[in-house]
């Protein structure tokens, strides 16, 4: 950060949309500076996919009425930013997460998969869904080639398709209700609301991309319910988590599944799932391999912004 644009080597924005909201001020900025470059760098592969027409490419230039603005795109895509090693980037953007998890994962750590076994049958809830309900082309792009393709209406789908006594299905869309976001702390809610009550919940993600990996598959172990995901082979999910304990619908892409959500689950799933549990206790009372994440993120950034004032990719 500096005081003056003067001084700038980068002018950065987050959004394709501050294009059209901050369009003729990135343009005298650029303008006013000749050595300043740009650089949309995004977190979110689902804003990338919907509002972007080409989230893949890293060098682009946006034609506005100003005149050709050429820019650097830093994203799941084109960068190294959010290869995580043993914790998700999204994790490490509020420290609440962790702390939400820390007490949660250790209580559960000391169950066996017996104990799991007998708790999946009693559990209150057959599944929890608990997203947006989207429907829609507009929420289906798909780029094969990056690995990138939306699940916001695949998730919905095979929501609105599960069966069982007691299906919870919250959200906007899903019932009158404002958006989660809207509340102050909507990730206690989730976490106080559903724990240790219900079988499965799903953990699927609004987009696929090999090294997106939100909050939702932690949210469901930390409740204490089996994963619901979609993660392709050599998905970054494996690397951070094994792939013991949950379950995974990739094989049911082009036909969505009706998911029996009154399925007991079985004694090998809990003898994996008690795994998982035992090592995201380690993992989250780990300050050094947390610290350690918090590094190699502060790493990967720096080396891809300093690519971009030099003018190269290093």
């Amino acid at each position: 950060m500096v005081d003056t644009p003067a001084d700038a080597r980068l002018l950065v924005i987050s959004h394709h949309a501050d294009f059209d909201l901050f369009g003729s001020q990135i343009y005298e900025m650029l303008a006013a500076v000749p050595d300043l470059r740009l650089v949309l760098l995004s977190e979110e592969p689902f804003w990338d996919s919907i509002w972007m027409p080409d989230p893949v490419s890293r060098h682009q230039v946006r034609e506005t009425v100003h005149g050709a603005l050429p820019y650097t795109v830093l994203n799941h895509v084109t960068s190294d930013i959010y290869k995580s090693e043993k914790i998700p980037y999204f994790l490490l953007t509020d420290p609440r997460y962790i702390a939400h998890y820390r007490p949660m994962t250790a209580r559960n750590a000391g169950m066996s998969a017996t104990a799991w076994h007998h708790h999946f049958s009693q559990a209150r809830a057959d599944a929890v869904f608990l997203n947006i309900r989207r429907t829609g082309q507009v929420f289906s792009p798909c780029f094969v080639d990056a690995g990138m393709w939306a699940l916001s209406v695949y998730r919905s789908n095979f929501a609105a398709q599960c069966i069982g006594r007691s299906v919870v299905r919250k959200g906007y869309g899903w019932e009158d209700a404002p958006l989660r976001q809207e509340l102050d702390d909507w990730h206690r809610d989730k976490l106080v609301r559903f724990d240790h009550s219900c079988r499965y919940m799903s953990a699927f993600e609004n987009t696929h991309h090999p090294d997106y990996v939100s909050e939702k598959i932690y949210d469901a172990f930390a409740v204490g319910a089996v994963p619901l995901y979609y993660a392709s082979s050599g998905h970054r999910v494996s690397r951070l988590l094994g792939t013991e304990g949950w379950r995974n619908f990739y094989d049911h892409t082009d036909t969505i599944p009706v998911f029996d959500a009154e399925r007991p689950v079985d004694q090998k799933t809990c003898e994996g799932y008690a795994r998982t549990q035992e090592y995201l206790a380690r993992l989250f009372d780990d300050r050094q391999a947390i610290e350690a994440e918090y590094e190699r993120l502060c790493v990967a950034l720096v080396h891809e912004l300093n690519s971009v004032i030099s003018g190269r990719r290093i």
